[in-house]
């Protein structure tokens, strides 16, 4: 009985041995395989998920009025999904339909009651 505990013991560290030297072989492998993964989900976007400074360019054809501000956008796989305001409002989902960036960092918005917002990302 000492003999097969011995055994299932060393069965043991010798699979552990093994897992963790694979591990360290594959950490090139994995890495590269993540990135590509990262890049064909935000197919080659060059703006990470997050918080942006933007140039927005606001149109409203109702009353002509337009104006240009320093806003923070949310982007999300290369897309504007929200835009906020100093005041602490924002426009989502529920307001406007995300945009896609282009290369430049550029997108057109359009809210539900017409008005749009040419955002650009401050690079």
């Amino acid at each position: 009985m000492n003999i097969r505990i011995q055994v299932i013991t060393l069965s043991f560290v010798f699979l552990f041995i093994s897992c963790s030297d694979s591990e360290k072989n594959n950490d090139t492998g994995i890495a590269v395989e993540e990135t590509s993964r990262e890049e064909d989900n935000n197919d080659g976007c060059k703006f990470d998920d997050g918080m942006h400074d933007a140039t927005v360019d606001y149109y409203n054809p109702s009353t002509g009025h337009s104006a240009t501000y320093s806003l923070e956008v949310e982007v999300e796989n290369c897309e504007v999904t929200v835009i906020h305001f100093p005041n602490g409002g924002w426009l989502d989902d529920s307001h406007i339909s995300p945009a896609e960036l282009n290369e430049d960092g550029d997108a057109e918005l359009e809210d539900e009651e017409g008005r749009t917002f040419s955002v650009h990302i401050d690079n």
